[in-house]
């Protein structure tokens, strides 16, 4: 089949699948530093199999030449950041997103981490149809995954790339058949929305253990303000010893940061805007 992917590396083990097992036309991605996993070996994969690479959004008048004029059979998103259009009224239209969460449990662009947050013992994944509405539409498939004490949102979203990977394989295996058999979710539960700041941003007024868990649960989207200047963390340990300073810069993306009970070891780099698209 003739795929147009969306995406980036959260789901590669995906896009390595419709690579492999199918004819990719075009891969459409986006750049954000605040995730941990960014584009760049989707984007490598693409090249090493000079497929088109491209950054900008999908209009709805390419969408309607690629399933009326070249043959394109679906359009498969896992992990992308912005709205596809959905021409309802093209009866040859096909399109399948990939959500971090059990819908109708879980409509957000923060799924996992918001999931963590409320301390939910499991998530999951859920392949659905695309549709006007973000995650609304009729599901194909669903698995759900435990969060242990041990699991950080980084191993979260490991575990479903694989999970979903699988699921895909399933459902491209006989996809007429997974298509019309999808179910219409029933039930619309509330938006969960991006954490507010103070979730997201640590402080000299947190424990070690209280620093620890926020990284956990939000990795590369835990922010720290030193010098004056907002940061992303890319990397935190912690240590027993007080330091003599509040924020002491040993290099320019490594520093020292006091806590109430000791102090964190801080990889990070600068915060420009909301994101560094």
């Amino acid at each position: 089949m003739k795929i147009v992917y969306f995406g980036s590396d959260v789901f590669l083990p995906c896009f390595e699948y419709f690579v492999s097992n199918h004819q990719v036309l075009a891969l459409y991605t986006y750049h954000n530093d605040e995730d941990y996993m960014t584009e760049e070996g989707i984007v490598r994969m693409a090249e090493e199999n000079r497929i088109p690479v491209h950054y900008e959004s999908i209009t709805e008048d390419r969408i309607r030449a690629l399933f009326l004029e070249e043959g394109c059979g679906l359009l498969y998103s896992a992990e992308y950041d912005r709205r596809i259009p959905v021409p309802t009224d093209l009866p040859v239209f096909r399109g399948l997103n990939v959500h971090s969460s059990l819908l109708p449990d879980g409509r957000s662009y923060y799924p996992i981490e918001a999931a963590m947050d409320r301390k939910m013992p499991y998530t999951g994944v859920t392949i659905h149809v695309m549709a006007p509405e973000l995650d609304s539409g009729d599901i194909l498939d669903q698995r759900t995954l435990e969060i242990t004490e041990d699991t950080d949102s980084v191993d979260v979203y490991l575990e479903l790339a694989s999970l979903t990977r699988s699921m895909t394989e399933s459902i491209m295996s006989d996809f007429e058949t997974a298509w019309n058999n999808a179910r219409p979710q029933t039930e619309k539960k509330p938006y969960w929305n991006r954490p507010s700041p103070d979730r997201l941003t640590l402080t000299h007024a947190l424990s070690r253990e209280e620093a620890g868990q926020m990284f956990r649960c939000y990795n590369s989207l835990t922010q720290v303000e030193l010098n004056g200047v907002l940061h992303y963390v890319q990397a935190l340990g912690t240590g027993t010893a007080p330091l003599p300073w509040r924020e002491w810069a040993l290099r320019k993306n490594q520093w020292l940061y006091s806590l109430r009970d000791g102090h964190a070891r801080l990889i990070v780099y600068e915060k420009v805007g909301e994101d560094r698209k």
